[in-house]
């Protein structure tokens, strides 16, 4: 065999490997999020403003506060619901 051969194979195998790996670790991803934007009863946004979400199967809460555009973010909520925000 050719030194020419040998490398593509090893930089074959390589290339599996690294493709290989990149599945698993999306895998791990076990969180969602929330989002969304709070305005008043005429449409002015509300900034500051506190957000809760109950997720009702666990009773457990997560919270945030507005930003100045109205919209808001709770990262790292489980997966599933129902939520009451």
């Amino acid at each position: 065999m050719s030194p020419t051969f040998t490398r593509w194979k090893v930089a074959a195998a390589v290339a599996l490997l690294i493709a290989g790996t990149s599945s698993l670790f999306a895998q791990g991803i076990t969180t969602g999020a929330i989002s969304g934007r709070v305005v008043s009863t005429t449409g002015e946004v509300l900034p500051g403003a506190t957000v809760v979400a109950l997720h009702v199967a666990s009773g457990t809460t997560y919270g945030t506060a507005t930003r100045e555009n109205g919209r808001f973010v709770i990262p790292n909520v489980r997966v599933g619901g129902p939520y009451t925000v």
